[in-house]
């Protein structure tokens, strides 16, 4: 129990914090970014035009942790890991809403009457998007149960192929439901629409390079290409790497994260323990517990990570080869869109290592969070203090498109 004393304790800097207002807060994100605008007018894809047009304004902007909510309030805490900021910005477009992921900046919410938008919580800018009850997949038990915050799980990882603000010919794709179907939308469209399963589980999607890939449970590519109407061309195009990530027992468990860095497709595999419940109710702070007056038989389990795999994608054979190092990049995994950043850029950074949040199935509360070392195999907290949380936090790349003054 005294690597979990110690992992709990983790560091006593405290962030600065003071109420901000957005542009106040941004405006100075970019004002060391140089937007490469020739490169972008040569493209003559709008598509990709709007990409390079959101890797040019972003690729110096430091990424957030956005904190859960207080209650009943309608602002929101986010933690700059940059320069050990917390911000406290006003939104009460967020209020009543439960976000189940980001992309590009975009936040994506869900309310208990199903209804799904798109926000952008520095812009106050929100997109209507169908409501889940436009799900073409026959309705989950959790849909049919109308139960309050029953939605919540239903979209697992929603990632966009472009900025909505930027371009009008952008794409919705939604990991859905406890079985991990493939699910988009299009503007124009009356709802989603949900692929047939061909290959297994859809673990992560990204978009990059005019198409969505995909990774799947046993390790294969997908690549989505969505260039011609109708529904998209869906193609393997890499082998499997030969690794279970959970077996049947539940003695070992994990999923698996896509990420492009630095121009190569990154296949990352997260592996969990499971613990007994009173592992939570220690990071929880439970007086009964630290005392030891609990009974561990009434208590269920928790997953906490242990470990990460990270193999990248020889486009020449198809084949995953394993990496034991990032080098200086530095990855951010979770419910956002799969993210790396280089560490030159943030020196606050450390370098080959991956700063992960709660995504995990069991967790109901946000308790495993941290930043591993792929250097010494090491885990520490990514937030001061590194307290639990009864949400789950999340990732957030600023998106400053539609931001008063910037």
């Amino acid at each position: 129990m005294l690597w979990l004393r110690g992992w709990l304790r983790g560091s006593t800097d405290r962030p600065e914090m003071r109420p901000h207002s957005t542009s106040e807060v941004f405006s100075h994100f970019f004002a060391s970014n140089a937007i490469n605008t020739k490169k972008i007018h040569n493209s003559s894809d709008l598509g990709e035009q709007s990409e390079l047009l959101h890797r040019s304004v972003s690729q110096h902007r430091p990424p957030l942790l956005m904190l859960p909510n207080e209650e009943r309030s309608e602002s929101r805490k986010f933690f700059c890991l940059s320069e050990n900021k917390l911000y406290d910005i006003q939104i009460p477009e967020f209020h009543g809403k439960w976000c189940c992921g980001s992309s590009k900046g975009w936040l994506v919410t869900v309310d208990d009457n199903s209804n799904v938008h798109l926000l952008n919580p520095l812009s106050k800018i929100h997109i209507q998007l169908p409501s889940l009850d436009k799900f073409t997949h026959p309705q989950h038990p959790i849909l049919r149960h109308k139960k309050r915050g029953s939605y919540r799980w239903y979209m697992r990882k929603t990632v966009l192929s472009a900025d909505p603000i930027s371009t009008p010919y952008y794409i919705v794709v939604s990991i859905v439901t406890y079985h991990r179907l493939f699910s988009f939308y299009k503007p124009g469209d009356e709802g989603w629409t949900t692929l047939n399963r061909q290959w297994g589980s859809y673990e992560d999607v990204i978009y990059h390079k005019g198409k969505f890939y995909c990774i799947i449970d046993s390790g294969n590519l997908v690549a989505c290409d969505f260039s011609s109407n109708g529904l998209p061309k869906l193609t393997k195009i890499s082998k499997s790497d030969g690794k279970r990530i959970s077996e049947s027992d539940g003695k070992r468990s994990g999923r698996r994260y896509l990420v492009e860095s630095s121009g190569e497709l990154l296949n990352v595999c997260r592996y969990y323990e499971m613990h007994p419940m009173y592992v939570r109710y220690l990071i929880l702070g439970s007086s009964k517990c630290l005392d030891g007056d609990f009974d561990p038989r009434n208590l269920g389990w928790t997953m906490r990570t242990s470990y990460f795999e990270v193999s990248k994608l020889d486009q020449n054979t198809g084949k995953w080869i394993e990496l034991e190092s990032l080098g200086d990049q530095v990855l951010f995994l979770g419910l956002n869109s799969s993210l790396s950043l280089s560490a030159l850029d943030f020196p606050q950074l450390k370098r080959n290592c991956i700063y992960f949040t709660d995504d995990s199935d069991v967790n109901n509360e946000g308790i495993d969070n941290g930043v591993y070392d792929l250097e010494n195999e090491s885990i520490k907290p990514c937030y001061p203090n590194s307290p639990s949380w009864i949400t789950k936090l999340i990732w957030l790349h600023p998106n400053l498109c539609g931001v008063p003054n910037c």
